[in-house]
């Protein structure tokens, strides 16, 4: 197995951008510097900030960099017309956090009786916990987990309270109930968010299977509320399989932020690196971890132990593999030139890892007969379209 390093040193990792290794050159570069070092924003220029609001409001990452940036204490450095495209996705993601605030507080009132571990995942899980990497993070809905024997008895609850999924097709409603790890996506009347009801972090029919009662059974209750959340190296292990198992990671820029900010916050408690290996290994997430850990160092500096990189070398893919993610991966990941769009280079990786993604979520003979129903599906749209003409 290859033994290099899964990131690069602190001197390497401020060497210029390449394409295969780290952000990228251009825009990607930009926006990565800022989360790297804050104060680089006063050295900017009008058309570089031109460039970089796009992308970062093509990423979802404006209001998260506008924090960044008052943290850093440089927010007043930024032009004036710069600033108020940042304050007004800030403003946008902090009535996101309102409203998720007042989605838990409804759902606690109804699922609380059932006595039942209610875990809040993602990102209402950084509001609960007011972790830093929630500031100025956008949130389109609520996950929330629940053990599989509570589940029916969940979705009854909602459904009473007129909580309701939206309509699908036979093949759809098998396929949430049978192969996925969440229920169908659920909205009620005057509620802002949708809800996504799971029972583990990942599809059970995929490559990986994690340990869900262990996942609830280290959970962590959050004072003052109904509600707990995954332990601090789960919540990182969950980030690394929602970006490197359960995606085709297509404009994921946010979610290697994501990584980078929580195992910069949790990994100052005492025995963080040690109980992230041994959940990893628990939950079969090393490989997860290690393309996730990659990327986060090599586009955000982000601070791995050189004793971590070495433990994780097990997980590294053969050579091949890992020289065709690497090319593959920022090309997908990466935001495009706002000006440009998407090149050819991008276009083929996403294809590329969109069929990664199903194969790692399904076995070959359920992933056969789902891509057939798809195709006949889109055969029959196009046909009935055609005829409406």
């Amino acid at each position: 197995m290859d033994s290099a390093p899964i990131g690069t040193d602190a001197v390497q990792a401020r060497a210029p951008f390449p394409i295969t290794g780290n952000a990228g050159s251009g825009a990607p570069a930009l926006l990565t510097r800022l989360f790297i070092d804050a104060s680089s924003a006063a050295a900017l220029h009008e058309a570089e900030w031109d460039v970089l609001i796009r992308i970062g409001r093509s990423s979802r990452l404006l209001g998260t960099l506008r924090a960044r940036l008052h943290s850093a204490g440089v927010l007043s450095s930024v032009p004036e017309r710069v600033r108020q495209h940042l304050e007004s996705d800030y403003a946008l993601a902090r009535f996101q956090r309102q409203m998720t605030v007042h989605e838990l507080r409804a759902l606690a009132r109804l699922l609380e009786p059932l006595g039942t571990p209610l875990i809040i995942l993602k990102g209402a899980a950084y509001i609960l916990q007011e972790l830093k990497l929630s500031d100025g993070r956008f949130v389109s809905d609520v996950d929330l987990m629940v053990p599989q024997d509570r589940l029916q008895a969940a979705e009854t609850r909602l459904t009473a309270a007129d909580w309701a999924f939206a309509e699908l097709d036979p093949y759809d409603e098998r396929y949430y109930r049978a192969w996925s790890h969440e229920l169908p996506p659920m909205r009620c009347a005057g509620h802002r968010l949708e809800l996504d009801l799971h029972h583990t972090i990942l599809p059970p029919t995929g490559r990986i299977q994690p340990n869900a009662r262990a996942l609830i059974e280290r959970s962590i209750p959050v004072a003052g509320t109904a509600f707990r959340v995954l332990s601090p190296e789960d919540q990182v292990l969950h980030a690394c399989a929602h970006l490197a198992q359960d995606s085709d990671f297509a404009g994921r820029l946010r979610d290697v932020v994501d990584v980078d900010a929580l195992v910069r916050e949790h990994s100052v408690a005492p025995g963080f690196w040690d109980t992230l290996m041994e959940r990893a290994e628990l939950h079969g997430l090393g490989r997860p971890l290690w393309y996730s850990l990659r990327y986060c160092s090599r586009w955000l500096e982000t601070p791995i132990p050189s004793s971590m990189r070495s433990r994780l070398q097990r997980y590294a893919p053969p050579r091949m593999v890992r020289s065709a993610m690497d090319w593959l991966v920022p090309r997908s990941a990466l935001p495009d030139d706002p000006d440009r769009g998407a090149s050819l280079g991008a276009r083929f990786a996403r294809t590329v890892l969109l069929a990664r993604s199903h194969w790692l979520r399904m076995p070959p003979g359920l992933l056969i007969r789902h891509l057939a129903v798809k195709a006949v599906r889109r055969h029959s749209a196009r046909r009935s379209s055609g005829r409406s003409a």
